[in-house]
């Protein structure tokens, strides 16, 4: 070994970033998981917006020709949910997580589709409220459905409340990743 070997090898020790191939696992971990709940949160809400459109569809189809708005209402809103669905979770996120920049690409993609199902959850939760707005106009004397009432309304101001932390939520996990991204390719 000659002395200018030694000189290069310390001085690319000493350069060179170390890369610390726990934190890129943790985060690899991070995003497999959350790929793997969105998917299992993805067909469960594709799920309900069938049952619920199948519903509307029966109560059309079996119920009292007077029902025939709480019907429509519940088709067309199990059919919106779909839409947005689809729309919020359509993309999925490469596995492809070798590098800390394709960690945290993929971390960015998946915090921007964390905010679309935000989004989409605010405007199902705006629609749950229009449909119980009809099914209250509707039926307002119905005296059995006052608890279905009261508690659709809490489930409307919960989901507002839960949606609007989630947006807040991946809006500052972009921001930090897209930080910790331009840092690395500085």
């Amino acid at each position: 070994m000659t002395p200018n070997e030694d000189w290069t090898d310390l001085s690319d020790a000493w350069t060179a970033p170390a890369r610390d191939d726990q934190a890129l696992a943790q985060m690899a971990r991070q995003v497999r998981r959350r790929s793997r709940l969105g998917r299992l949160n993805y067909m469960f809400e594709l799920t309900a917006c069938m049952i619920a459109a199948g519903l509307g569809a029966w109560v059309l189809a079996t119920g009292p020709s007077d029902q025939w708005l709480l019907g429509s209402a519940a088709v067309i809103f199990g059919l919106f949910s779909a839409a947005m669905t689809v729309w919020a979770r359509g993309t999925r996120t490469t596995d492809d997580l070798e590098t800390p920049e394709q960690a945290l690409t993929a971390a960015i993609r998946q915090a921007e589709a964390g905010r679309r199902w935000a989004w989409a959850g605010i405007a199902i939760t705006l629609g749950a409220a229009v449909f119980l707005g009809l099914a209250m106009a509707a039926y307002p004397d119905e005296g059995d459905l006052t608890v279905l009432y009261t508690v659709g309304a809490l489930f409307v101001f919960g989901g507002l409340a839960f949606y609007l932390r989630h947006q807040h939520r991946c809006t500052q996990r972009i921001a930090q990743h897209s930080r910790a991204l331009e840092d690395l390719q500085a």
